[in-house]
């Protein structure tokens, strides 16, 4: 696996990735930052359905008070906060929500892969689960 500083310095491209990196997400954050980049962490270990997962995007990107926890308000929110900066989402939880809620996960991912084609900025990093499931297969692997 390449060192993630290296990936980030080296001008890692827009896009969502299964990633097995296994630092804890302080060190991540500071890797991230260190290298001049935004840094969120999304975490939805204890998410077990769509309204659960918009609750915790709300917090974890500082969406508007106004934000109207459906998916087109997530889409328009993501979309009207980028900044032109780059900015690495790391995905804690994603495999146990998909347990419970396989449709929220696969929306999500259609919306995060969206919005870093549409800005250029965003590169989603979901921790590698045990095993691999059909839903995230096909995503690259850093």
């Amino acid at each position: 696996m390449t060192d993630l500083r290296t990936l980030l310095d080296n001008g890692l491209r827009p896009g969502v990735y299964r990633w097995r990196g296994r630092q804890p997400a302080d060190e991540v954050r500071r890797a991230v930052v260190g290298s001049g980049w935004n840094f969120v962490l999304l975490d939805t270990t204890r998410v077990h359905d769509k309204a659960g997962f918009l609750d915790v995007c709300a917090t974890a990107f500082d969406l508007p008070r106004w934000f109207g926890h459906n998916w087109d308000a997530l889409a328009d929110s993501l979309s009207d906060r980028s900044t032109g900066e780059p900015e690495v989402v790391l995905w804690e939880g994603w495999r146990e929500l998909l347990d419970h809620d396989r449709d929220t996960v696969d929306v999500a991912l259609q919306i995060f892969s969206e919005d870093a084609k549409e800005s250029g900025q965003l590169r989603v990093f979901l921790r590698e689960a045990d095993d691999v499931p059909d839903l995230v297969r096909d995503l690259p692997v850093l």
